[in-house]
């Protein structure tokens, strides 16, 4: 069963994070947050906006209800709001927090871990270790990392993984474990966490479920939506005298704020797909302009139960694809019953052959079509121009 709630404190001052300009993005200082029970009395979950140029989407931090505490994954802007509830789901289960898990390698997480672990200090804080700043400062210096770390997040039954103080009848971890290609080799590490009660799987980037609706947090505040959404046919926006391209925000309708949404998931898994101008311009004078087909191109998105986003297929995933399969197999070997990424949707009814799937451009037989059935090699043009300007390849989306 699902409910959602908020704090009772809904004014800005407690949606305020101060440290906001570690990771100068929108929404800028004011981070709303949104609790969900996803599994009663189990698992919840906790989100906030995050984006950049408008596209904004939801991040989210997974809490998991565990015999000796509760456990904080990916860890969310630790405003008084969030923290206060957080300290609704310790109320709500009888348990304080034990555990801060970061999973990921990426900055937009891992922005949040010392803040975060300096609002519950007696908590232990586990990591993945493959951590990396630029310019190439220790973490703990730029304010990105606790001093203290309780220990790292390995493979349940690899070198740390052994030693964890949780027992794996409550969580088992997976660690994929690789670099980028290039001159300067960038570590990318991701966990995938089992939470065995549960029948839970989290993740974090690996894979992403496309709701048709926006996520609640997105809804809340849904002028970002209304400016992506463009004009649409029959809809001349908010100012009466527009033209059909005008720069305007639009009527704020069920019908601007899905088509505004199935935008903005396009241009976060994208960047620029095919149903979007790529002139610079144009863009800077009218915002994003674009072209029929954007509707096709969304349900090829949304459809499955379970995509990788391209901008972690193209970029990250195919120029290591052994290793990645290799996880991927050693992930479908858990019976998990759903997953819980750090963006967009929980992924309900979602189990391993719906994430083996998701992986299917890995197979031998598809390396050169697009990784999303239904997208074509448009859609990745701008994707493959930053894989050669980066590793010298191209994606292999053709």
């Amino acid at each position: 069963s699902k409910s959602s709630s908020s704090s009772s404190s809904s004014s800005s001052s407690a949606s305020y994070y101060p440290q906001w300009r570690r990771l100068p993005l929108q929404p800028g200082p004011v981070r709303r947050t949104e609790l969900t029970e996803v599994v009663r009395g189990q698992v919840f979950s906790l989100e906030q906006q995050l984006g950049v140029f408008d596209v904004v989407v939801n991040i989210r931090m997974t809490v998991l209800a565990l015999r000796d505490g509760l456990a904080l994954v990916n860890p969310v802007a630790p405003t008084r709001e969030c923290v206060e509830l957080v300290q609704q789901v310790s109320a709500r289960t009888g348990k304080g927090v034990k555990y801060i898990l970061l999973p990921t390698t990426q900055v937009e997480h891992k922005v949040n871990l010392e803040p975060l672990a300096r609002q519950f200090p007696e908590a232990q804080v586990w990591a993945v270790a493959s951590q990396w700043s630029f310019p190439p400062f220790p973490l703990s210096l730029l304010g990105l990392y606790p001093k203290r770390i309780t220990g790292f997040l390995a493979s349940s039954d690899e070198g740390s993984g052994r030693d964890y103080p949780w027992s794996d009848q409550e969580l088992q971890v997976k660690l994929l474990d690789i670099a980028l290609p290039g001159a300067i080799p960038t570590p990318f590490q991701e966990a995938a966490i089992y939470h065995v009660p549960s029948k839970s799987l989290l993740v974090t980037d690996a894979v992403v479920s496309i709701g048709q609706s926006p996520p609640g947090v997105v809804l809340s505040e849904p002028r970002s939506l209304l400016k992506i959404a463009g004009a649409l046919e029959g809809d001349g926006g908010s100012d009466p005298g527009a033209g059909p391209t005008d720069l305007v925000l639009q009527a704020d309708t069920p019908r601007n704020r899905r088509a505004g949404w199935a935008k903005t998931v396009l241009l976060a898994l994208f960047l620029s797909p095919s149903t979007v101008s790529k002139d610079l311009n144009e863009y800077l004078e009218k915002g994003f302009q674009w072209k029929e087909g954007w509707e096709a191109t969304f349900r090829a998105v949304s459809s499955p139960a379970l995509i990788v986003s391209p901008l972690v297929s193209e970029l990250v995933f195919k120029p290591q694809a052994q290793d990645v399969r290799t996880w991927v197999d050693e992930v479908s070997q858990w019976p998990f019953r759903r997953v819980i990424p750090a963006h967009f949707a929980v992924a309900e009814r979602a189990g391993p052959k719906e994430f083996r799937a998701a992986f299917g451009f890995l197979d031998g037989g598809n390396s050169d079509r697009p990784s999303i059935q239904g997208t074509v090699g448009e859609d990745f043009e701008v994707l493959d121009a930053i894989a050669r300007a980066a590793f010298g390849t191209a994606t292999g989306s053709k």
